[in-house]
């Protein structure tokens, strides 16, 4: 799928990957924000100016080097302290909060701040030494006695521009190797606990389970939009056209919790959901069934379909059991 559509613009909840972080960052006083753009970048800047988010955007040459080349060109644009996130991690403001709060007695001697949680599963493992500070990153010891993993969402300076650039001329490509190496040349870097869940979004399956779980919690997108929440259900014995020019077909039943976008059109003898979000302009032809699954891109449904834990984007369907 992202062959066709960049991470960052593949939604959840009925707001894009990009959406989310954004919106997380600004609840949590950041209004500086740098938005590194690789692959398909120009998808990436258009909906940026369509949408009028107030975001710098910075083009990565050779982008396809890796995700340290992409931290380079964007620090390299400006000077002092920043926080690096990926844009398909889903974190918690309060965890963003909590790093903002601790990070500065260590950036004034050269040190870092790094996420870290001790009863995560998805990550890169994280060794921690009595005193909190980072012993080992990615190629951690088994038999090493506190480990966590690393949602690496970090607090550090710009002063790593240097060492982003020798990192890549030994052909180390990744964050966690420069983090690495930062280590043995005995740089100071704080672990911070992440208390709250956090998820990061590497598969289809990843995209399906924060869907289902911000819909339930009723977190989603209410510009432009109707939401069942979980719970309820509406039977549509006539056709009917609701608020944001969504049109519903006779015999249609919704068990929430579904999300509609504006212009969607949903055929006769229709059974949708729970945990679907449908974006804008999708259509629905009759007697479709559609449950557990993300639809965007101004997608076509075909008749009498059955759809379950999939993605559809642009009328391609994306299965998690393929």
């Amino acid at each position: 799928m992202t062959n066709e559509v960049p991470k960052a613009l593949v939604p959840v909840a009925g707001k894009t990957l990009l959406e989310w972080a954004l919106e997380r960052y600004s609840q949590t006083g950041v209004d500086d924000v740098v938005v590194a753009v690789g692959w398909k970048g120009s998808m990436i800047k258009e909906f940026i100016t369509r949408n009028k988010i107030n975001a710098r955007v910075v083009d990565v040459p050779k982008y396809e080097v890796g995700p340290l080349q992409t931290l380079l060109t964007a620090i390299e644009t400006f000077e002092g302290d920043f926080l690096l996130s990926p844009v398909d991690a889903m974190i918690d403001p309060a965890t963003v909060n909590n790093m903002l709060s601790h990070h500065n007695s260590l950036l004034t001697n050269g040190g870092m701040s790094l996420a870290v949680g001790s009863n995560l599963s998805q990550g890169t493992p994280v060794e921690i030494g009595p005193n909190g500070l980072i012993v080992g990153i990615g190629d951690v010891a088994s038999d090493a006695e506190n480990v966590a993993r690393s949602a690496m969402l970090l607090i550090a300076h710009t002063e790593l521009k240097e060492l982003c650039k020798s990192a890549l001329e030994k052909g180390r490509d990744r964050v966690v190797q420069l983090l690495d190496l930062m280590l043995k040349q005995g740089t100071r870097i704080q672990a911070i606990s992440v208390h709250l869940p956090w998820y990061d979004i590497d598969t289809l399956s990843d995209l399906l389970m924060v869907n289902q779980k911000l819909l339930q919690v009723g977190s989603v997108a209410k510009t432009g939009s109707v939401f069942v929440p979980s719970g309820d259900s509406i039977d549509f014995d006539d056709s009917v056209v609701l608020k944001h020019r969504i049109a519903i077909g006779e015999s249609t039943s919704i068990i929430g919790p579904v999300l509609i976008s504006s212009n969607c059109v949903i055929g006769k003898d229709c059974a949708i959901g729970p945990n679907v979000a449908l974006g804008s302009n999708t259509t629905l032809s009759h007697n479709c069934e559609v449950k557990d699954a993300v639809v965007f891109g101004e997608s076509k449904i075909s008749p009498e379909v059955r759809m379950q834990r999939s993605v559809m984007y642009s009328s391609v369907e994306y299965n998690v059991e393929v």
